[in-house]
């Protein structure tokens, strides 16, 4: 019985963790390129936004977030110079 309560409770875990994220539009993530991170990761340069000092995202990559927190949609890359494809970033939207 034990066994079973720990399935259930992993079950809707999983299933709240897709739930929370299933927003993500598919040209940006494939539902594994998105994570949430923490806004000040984010810098604003003239080029658009940088995250982890080496990652831009252009004007047209930059989307609102839906959630009010702050996400980015990447591709981990090995041997590159680039350690990420970049592909969006949700932001909150600006308030007035």
């Amino acid at each position: 019985m034990l066994k079973l309560a720990y399935l259930l409770t992993a079950l809707l875990v999983i299933n709240g963790a897709a739930e929370a994220h299933s927003w993500y539009p598919r040209d940006c993530c494939h539902d594994a390129d998105c994570r949430p991170v923490p806004c000040a990761e984010l810098v604003a340069t003239r080029n658009g936004l940088m995250w982890r000092g080496a990652v831009i995202f252009n004007d047209q990559q930059i989307k609102a977030s839906q959630d009010e927190s702050c996400h980015v949609c990447a591709k981990a890359q090995q041997n590159a110079i680039v350690p990420y494809l970049p592909f969006c970033v949700f932001v909150p939207k600006a308030t007035s």
